[in-house]
């Protein structure tokens, strides 16, 4: 590592690269600009699991969801035959609520066109 790059998070005492401000030698309070601040360290995006704070520029626990659940039955109208074509949705849950209201989760449900398996009802309906 260049001494010129060295000198640059030394001098304050950091030997965490990109810390504007330590509580101590090994521990980030505050990063540069750009930087995200995480358990003392700094980043320039934020670890698997944390989601950015852009406001206090700190990586906070993000939404965390859980597995998708098998795709529906294929259905339109609330129908399962006497269309070619419907529907069929699958759901996951949240698992973990994100640290702050502001932090999106991901999508817990989807849906994606199928083809029915009674194109026509028994009984003619």
């Amino acid at each position: 590592m260049p001494e010129e790059v060295l000198r640059d998070f030394t001098e304050n005492g950091c030997r965490i690269e990109n810390c504007d401000s330590c509580f101590s030698k090994d521990f980030c309070t505050k990063c540069k600009v750009g930087f995200y601040l995480h358990r003392g360290r700094c980043f320039d995006e934020c670890p698997d699991g944390f989601a950015p704070l852009d406001e206090s520029m700190e990586c906070v626990e993000g939404c965390e969801v859980g597995h998708w659940s098998e795709w529906g039955t294929c259905s339109r109208n609330n129908r399962t035959c006497g269309f070619k074509w419907g529907l069929e949705t699958r759901t996951r849950q949240i698992v973990k609520k994100p640290a702050k209201d502001t932090i999106p989760c991901p999508t817990i449900a989807e849906s994606r066109r199928c083809k029915m398996a009674m194109r026509h009802c028994p009984g003619g309906n």
